[in-house]
């Protein structure tokens, strides 16, 4: 027995632990699901608050939005609608006819911006619209027409302002062409009136017998120079500007040999002095003759006077074709402009059989081309040729005349700003050559001389530049005499740009309404009618409502009554029963709380009989 109750006792226990650890559970649970419940209200809490406060900003931007947008709409009703001013009203009888004008800001606005704009503006007549929304629409149509016109003429004014200003620009261009064309015509017309005569200018084209333009396979060998300038030198040099490579400070007796390293048919640079004399033999003649005899060779001589440098030196270009002639310079160490490079050059023509041609019968006529003078911030620049016993040709419309027995130019031949017929630079300039080394353009006459050769020597000079300036001079005699050609076609003015001023017209809008007033109803002097009564609507009785039973109510709680305990008994005390309150865990908790309940009530109970058997035995 002591055994058995043991047993029961030990089941109790594990029932009442298993109780125990299923309650603990289950309070965890509502403690978890409680927590869960109160995050979830303040969450929910926060949310409507959040959301109520975004909606009330919403809908105070909505509200300042639309206002905003009624207020747009209103202003632009406002502008938009028609401005209507009644001018006649007019009844006959029970007729009224209205006459009203029908105004828009639109039109109104564009015929001041019209006014403003300079253009002209022309009433026409008064037009009848069928309706004020007809007329608005009209006065519309008219401001659309006249911005448009005003807006073109603005943009044409902007247009004609450009096309102007081009316009100044292409007469003055235009004005300084037609007098150069003037001047070339004229130039042109008494050279041919000395041809005709066949006498001055003329006779380069009635006594020429010289030919000698040009020698490209000529040859040649020169004797007296002692100082070569190497090609090493003249190639670190060549890439200067031509001044520099003729400045005889940026060479050094380094750069100079005694031995030619130039062959026959190269240009030859090298050094002289004041008081050098050279002679220089050119070979291989092809081109050249002398009434109609072929000139087989030509010896020229070369003698320098003086120079600008204070070494007492110059530098010499010497081109292999004769035509070309010659090129020298030298830096200028002095101030004061007054020195100058002076060569004295004679040239002699041989015949076929080696014997100097007698050139005295006056039919050598040869060009002295380029004598440039301009005046520049670097100096007074002058190049001219003293004749010695040679006989001067004047060239209709040159700026290079005799004075004394020396031609040059008195004045600025290079520059129009400075009163030049023709600009000298340029691609179109009169100074202007071509790769042969020949004049390019139709006024090359303007800086040009010519002599009649007769085979005397004569002297060329430069000088005149500031110091520190390189005194350069390109001089070149041949029998191409520059002489003035026919100038062409007069130059054509640019047509002057115009500027239309437009005009528009508009009209005043009318719309006539009429109305006409209600004709009161006739009477003919009998009272009226009284109102036949209907008959009444009978009332519709009263059937009474039914009510509705209300729902019984249901009631979960009630008294339990236990009997009384039997002999022995030992039972749960008598109480009141309460309806179960509704699961709140898992249904498995559920279960397993009430199975720990029971087990440990029949623990107790077993517990409490055995302690009394005891008793009692």
């Amino acid at each position: 027995m002591k055994h058995k109750v043991g047993k029961v006792t030990l089941l109790s226990g594990l029932a009442l632990a298993a109780a125990v650890s299923t309650t603990t559970v289950f309070a965890d649970d509502i403690n978890a699901a409680a927590q869960q419940n109160v995050d979830a209200n303040t969450a929910a809490a926060n949310t409507d608050k959040s959301g109520q406060a975004s909606a009330d900003d919403t809908q105070n931007s909505k509200a300042v939005n639309t206002d905003t947008a009624a207020a747009k709409t209103d202003n632009k009703q406002e502008t938009d609608s028609p401005i209507v001013t009644v001018t006649d009203t007019k009844t006959e009888g029970q007729t009224t006819t209205t006459t009203s004008q029908v105004e828009s800001k639109a039109l109104n606005e564009a015929k001041a911006a019209a006014k403003e704009a300079k253009v002209k503006i022309t009433e026409t007549a008064n037009q009848q619209q069928p309706s004020i929304e007809a007329a608005d629409a009209d006065n519309k149509v008219q401001a659309q027409a006249i911005n448009k016109t005003v807006s073109d003429y603005n943009k044409a004014k902007e247009e004609y302002a450009q096309k102007q200003k081009q316009y100044q620009k292409d007469l003055e261009d235009y004005k300084s062409k037609k007098a150069e064309y003037e001047i070339a015509k004229k130039a042109y017309e008494d050279y041919q009136k000395e041809v005709a005569a066949g006498k001055a200018a003329g006779r380069v084209e009635t006594a020429q017998s010289l030919v000698f333009r040009s020698e490209p396979e000529a040859t040649m060998t020169i004797e007296g120079v002692s100082q070569y300038l190497t090609k090493e030198a003249r190639a670190a040099n060549k890439p200067k500007d031509i001044l520099e490579q003729f400045n005889t400070d940026n060479y050094s007796n380094s750069d100079y040999v005694s031995q030619n390293p130039y062959t026959p048919k190269e240009d030859t640079w090298f050094k002289m002095k004041v008081g050098d004399q050279i002679t220089v033999t050119y070979n291989n003649i092809k081109n050249s003759s002398y009434m109609n005899k072929k000139i087989s060779k030509v010896v020229s001589t070369y003698k320098l006077n003086s120079t600008t440098s204070n070494d007492g030196t110059t530098l010499v270009e010497l081109f292999h074709d004769p035509t070309k002639t010659i090129f020298i310079g030298a830096q200028t160490a002095n101030e004061g402009r007054k020195d100058q490079i002076s060569v004295t050059m004679q040239l002699t023509f041989f015949d076929e059989n080696g014997d100097p041609i007698n050139l005295s019968g006056n039919n050598a006529i040869m060009s002295l081309s380029s004598l440039n003078h301009w005046k520049t911030a670097y100096g007074d620049h002058i190049e001219k040729v003293n004749l010695g016993g040679n006989e001067f040709v004047k060239i209709p419309g040159s700026s290079v005349d005799l004075h004394g027995d020396t031609i040059y130019s008195a004045n600025d031949n290079q520059y129009k700003a400075n009163g030049a017929a023709f600009n000298g630079d340029g691609e179109d300039g009169w100074d202007a050559i071509n790769e042969d080394g020949f004049p390019r353009a139709a006024t090359a006459y303007y800086g040009a001389g010519a002599m009649t050769y007769k085979g005397q020597p004569f002297t060329f000079s430069v000088g005149g530049n500031d110091k520190g300036v390189p005194t350069t001079f390109w001089f070149s005699t041949n029998s191409v005499v520059a002489v003035p050609k026919d100038p062409g076609e007069e130059p054509v003015p640019p047509t002057e740009p115009k500027l239309t001023t437009p005009s528009v017209t508009w009209h005043k809008n009318f719309v006539v309404q009429t109305s006409k007033k209600p004709t009161p109803p006739k009477t003919t002097g009998e009272p009226p009618k009284k109102p036949t009564p209907k008959d009444p609507v009978k009332p519709t009785p009263n059937v009474p409502v039914k009510p509705t039973p209300a729902p019984k109510s249901v009631n979960y709680s009630r008294p339990a009554i236990f009997r009384s305990a039997k002999k022995n008994e030992v039972r749960v005390r008598e109480r009141q029963y309460t309806a179960p309150l509704p699961q709140t865990g898992d249904e498995k908790q559920y279960g397993l709380s009430v199975i720990g309940f029971v087990s440990a009530s029949f623990a107790a109970a077993t517990l409490m009989a055995a302690k009394r058997r005891k008793k009692e035995n």
